[in-house]
């Protein structure tokens, strides 16, 4: 994730006077974002008063991930004002340059040993209803949540075998045809954030801020805790206690929660062997971590569908 960010200075001359006639300030910036995936500005501007803005921005002719930034904008002019979230104060498309100012908020990136703040902002994630106009959670997944089914398809089990050797026991065509059951667990009308990670929050005084919200999505309320799981494994967390703890699952159908967890191994496992994206180098690395953790957590959890070739997971 060691990316060279642009800066404030960076964007155009007009569009920061935009910025500023929006905010009646002058603005400089104070600090800028040094990880993430992508190359866009993410920094911290000041008004002449000391009040602070996030200001995040992106040139289409720098990143090949300029639509996602014109996505975010678009729904987090729309989140509802419950959403644990920054608000959105301005933005703006010229054709070349995109650019969001968001209000500031004062913390810092969560780790686990703020795992209970984290939950809680999660639970009320959950309960959010999705804003009209945002897509279904199984049209927008939809070309993500085929990974066994691509591998079975090209007829690649045994590289993927070989570079995942936890898998040796596995059937393709039994993860395959589980994975295929995807869309119907996941179907509901709940707000989904879509790509749900500690570095995607902030820690504030009162409580967890949400950010980055391209993927924002309507499905079941339990499906961003549940994806978010492999991240969590990696880092040490008893993600099996947790699902069974969380308000959101603790009641939740097992063999749905099961199936987005195969689901999303195929997705980390098919995704991490892909050559590294130009805008995101470091994104294939992260992949496969949280493919390795998801199949440590599957084996144990659903051992018939990880080492038993004949019978599905039930």
């Amino acid at each position: 994730m060691n990316l060279t960010r642009l800066r404030w200075s960076d964007i155009p001359d007009s569009l920061r006077n935009r910025a500023e006639q929006a905010v009646a300030t002058p603005l400089r910036e104070v600090t800028s974002a040094s990880g993430g995936f992508t190359p866009g500005v993410a920094s911290t501007v000041a008004g002449e008063s000391g009040t602070r803005f996030f200001a995040k921005a992106i040139a289409r002719h720098t990143s090949e991930v300029a639509a996602a930034y014109l996505r975010e904008a678009r729904i987090a002019e729309a989140l509802p004002p419950q959403t644990p979230s920054p608000r959105l104060l301005w933005w703006h498309d010229d054709g070349t340059w995109i650019v969001m100012l968001f209000e500031h908020v004062d913390g810092r990136t969560p780790d686990i040993a703020d795992l209970d703040p984290v939950m809680t902002a999660v639970a009320a994630l959950g309960r959010t209803p999705g804003p009209p106009g945002l897509p279904r959670l199984v049209d927008e997944f939809a070309e993500d949540f085929t990974g066994w089914r691509d591998i079975a398809g090209a007829a690649s089990w045994e590289t993927v075998t070989l570079a995942y050797p936890e898998l040796a026991g596995a059937s393709i065509d039994v993860l395959a045809a589980r994975e295929e059951r995807w869309a119907d667990a996941a179907d509901g009308t709940a707000l989904v954030h879509g790509d749900l990670r500690l570095d995607n929050m902030i820690l504030a005084a009162d409580g967890i801020r949400i950010v980055d919200w391209p993927n924002a999505c309507t499905g079941a309320g339990w499906v961003d805790l549940v994806l978010m799981t492999p991240s969590l494994a990696m880092q040490g967390v008893d993600v099996e206690q947790l699902l069974d703890e969380h308000p959101l699952t603790r009641e939740a159908n097992r063999e749905n929660l099961d199936t987005i967890l195969v689901a999303g191994a195929g997705y980390f496992v098919s995704r991490s062997l892909l050559p590294p994206p130009p805008a995101a180098p470091a994104v294939r690395d992260f992949q496969r971590a949280q493919a390795e953790a998801l199949l440590a957590w599957l084996g144990p959890r659903c051992p018939d569908i990880l080492t038993d070739r004949a019978r599905p997971c039930p």
